[in-house]
């Protein structure tokens, strides 16, 4: 940002309201980059441009920042709420998210089902089943989940099947299922034993055990020897599974302790579960863009963490005092009204010892979640100083042609976010102009026109044009005339030219082409960046390959079909939509291609007798 429009963001900050409210950042797009809460609006906002804000993710913000608006409530109450609203509206860049690679397994339970069974899901629904979860290990999840089996023997069949069968399954033979299906047990017992897993996914692992030595017993005086035997073993399976839990607390209390592991903007939350007085599991967060401070990122984890769970424990030990705890409070009491739920801050024993071994899994997290990033920045500073970009990019497009002869020509456009494909983004392009008229230049000009007209706030921080320095230049004559200051470069493929027929050749390697200098960069094999670039330019030339040869296999076929009389469009669709390709077409019979064009076989006839003859 310019120190003038610094000063006017400053000027404009003294003006703001000092009551309480929303305050909402912007880029020079218009997109919201970040979105705040406050007691006094205006003291805040002036807090970002003190010298007294050492923090170093600031500057980021900062440099990025071109407006702010503001959204003022009645209190501290409302601000929390409305700031939560619009960070999930927005998903500002500098907001704290907490982010997964999937969506986490959760167990659902139907007690509604006549006979409920225990089902796991990604998404939870609000369609009166009970939910458990979600589980950030499946293997964890899956030896939980054969414990219960070995525990109670409930049914794993899908309804379909349940209501099929007619007598039991292997199942039922060794004891892992009470049969159901053929009525072996009665209603009322299967649910008691649903009430027994249920205690098992909450972590109740000791009433379960109390629950079987009874049934144990009372079994064994009534001389059921079978049954009491049965039982004996699903005691020894849950003792064995319960033992190697390390115990660290032994009241049998259940709570979370949370941590963060922070260095500047980047940053690591963990959440570590206890259940019954042992430790069940951690979940992780890798956190980007951190700007607030460290109980501002303590309280967002906690209002979205405590957000999307399905079950409370009794307590939550947080790092540090929160200054909006009573809010982020009542926030959780309204999911569950008949909750006894607490947030604790503890500064000495059993309690802080939690909170510190949550820290340390926090600093293993961080470690192992950004040295991944730290080849990533590696690779963009490379990039920056080589090829003398504006920035390092972290954001990379790479443009694409593909034709034949002139016809059919499309184009692609593939996108590599922090050096990783991102496919949701990909773009493909039809250039209708071109029929004929094999040029690349042109070609080049009427993507990035396309691509140009389409971006917004969405355009890449750098193009990369698979060509040479023609292509470059028809690249760069469209980002100049839309004035649009994005860093551009061209890759040209390895080349072996020959000089004579007893001669190896002369190798061009693989060369990139930059605006600022007439003559190429080559690339050296195996370094990080050719690895990155090749491995970019390859994967636009196979999207864009794969879509050329779709639509001319489609245009290919249809004409085919046109030359055989009584075949109209109507017909022409269905046998597109029945086999796919010429190809497929010809291994057809006449009486198969008769049944999917719904035509007389004689009309058949004649087109197989055209297909085979245009081999």
């Amino acid at each position: 940002m310019e120190q003038g429009a610094l000063s006017e963001l400053k000027q404009k900050a003294a003006l703001l309201p000092s009551k309480p409210g929303v305050y909402i950042m912007k880029n020079a797009q218009g997109k919201v980059i970040y979105v705040g809460k406050a007691k006094d609006i205006r003291k805040r906002v002036k807090s970002y441009f003190t010298s007294r804000d050492s923090r170093v993710q600031i500057g980021g913000l900062l440099s990025s920042l071109s407006s702010i608006d503001t959204i003022v409530t009645e209190n501290e109450e409302q601000a929390f709420v409305l700031e939560s609203d619009l960070i999930k509206k927005f998903k500002p860049k500098y907001n704290i998210r907490l982010k997964d690679d999937k969506a986490f397994l959760c167990v659902r339970i139907d007690l509604n089902a006549e006979w409920p069974r225990l089902e796991l899901v990604r998404r939870t629904e609000n369609d009166g089943a009970e939910y458990y979860g979600p589980y950030v290990y499946s293997g964890e999840l899956y030896t939980l989940m054969e414990l219960i089996k070995s525990v109670v023997p409930l049914r794993t069949c899908s309804d379909s099947v349940l209501y099929n069968r007619h007598r039991p399954c292997l199942e039922y033979e060794i004891k892992r299922c009470c049969a159901p299906c053929c009525r072996k047990v009665e209603r009322e017992e299967y649910l008691r034993w649903i009430k027994t897993a249920q205690k098992l996914l909450e972590g109740k692992t000791s009433e379960v055990l109390r629950d079987l030595k009874s049934q144990m017993e009372l079994a064994s005086s009534e001389m059921r020897y079978e049954q009491a035997a049965v039982l004996r073993d699903r005691i020894d399976f849950l003792k064995n599974f319960t033992a190697g839990r390390e115990i660290v607390t032994h009241g049998g209390e259940s709570r979370d302790a949370i941590a963060v592991y922070r260095e500047g903007s980047l940053a690591a939350a963990t959440v570590l579960q206890v259940r019954n007085g042992r430790i069940q599991k951690a979940q992780n967060f890798a956190l980007e863009n951190v700007v607030g401070y460290d109980w501002e990122v303590v309280e967002s984890i906690v209002a979205q963490y405590y957000g999307r769970v399905t079950s409370l424990p009794e307590e939550a030990l947080l790092p540090c005092e929160c200054e909006n705890a009573e809010i982020i409070l009542s926030r959780i009491k309204e999911r569950f009204p008949d909750a006894s739920f607490s947030l604790l801050s503890p500064k000495r024993g059993i309690k802080r010892r939690l909170v510190n071994i949550a820290k340390l899994n926090a600093e293993q997290h961080f470690k192992e979640s950004f040295e991944a990033d730290s080849l990533v920045s590696q690779l963009g500073a490379l990039m920056k100083e080589r090829f003398s970009l504006s920035q390092a990019p972290r954001r990379v497009e790479c443009v694409d042609i593909s034709n034949l002869q002139g016809s059919d020509t499309v184009a692609s456009v593939v996108v590599f976010q922090d050096g990783a494909p991102e496919k949701k983004s990909y773009r493909r392009y039809r250039l209708e102009g071109q029929v004929g008229q094999p040029d690349d230049f042109e070609s080049i000009r009427e993507v990035m026109r396309q691509r140009v007209k389409e971006g917004g706030g969405d355009l890449p921080d750098l193009f990369v044009i698979d060509g040479g320095k023609g292509q470059l230049g028809a690249a760069m004559e469209i980002l100049e005339k839309a004035k649009v200051e994005i860093d551009i470069i061209a890759l040209a493929k390895e080349k072996r030219f020959f000089c004579n027929s007893k001669a190896k050749g002369v190798i061009k390697p693989e060369r990139v082409y930059i605006p600022s200098s007439s003559h190429p960069l080559e690339l050296k094999k195996g370094d990080i960046v050719y690895n990155f670039l090749v491995q970019l330019r390859d994967e636009a030339h196979r999207f864009a390959i794969s879509y050329h040869r779709r639509r001319r296999s489609k245009r290919v076929f249809a004409s085919l079909l046109d030359t055989v009389p009584g075949i109209g469009e109507v017909r022409k669709r269905r046998l597109i939509k029945a086999f796919g390709s010429v190809k497929e077409m010809r291994k057809a019979s006449p009486t198969d291609l008769a049944k999917a064009g719904r035509m007389p076989l004689s009309i058949a006839e004649r087109l197989s007798e055209t297909l085979l003859g245009s081999k």
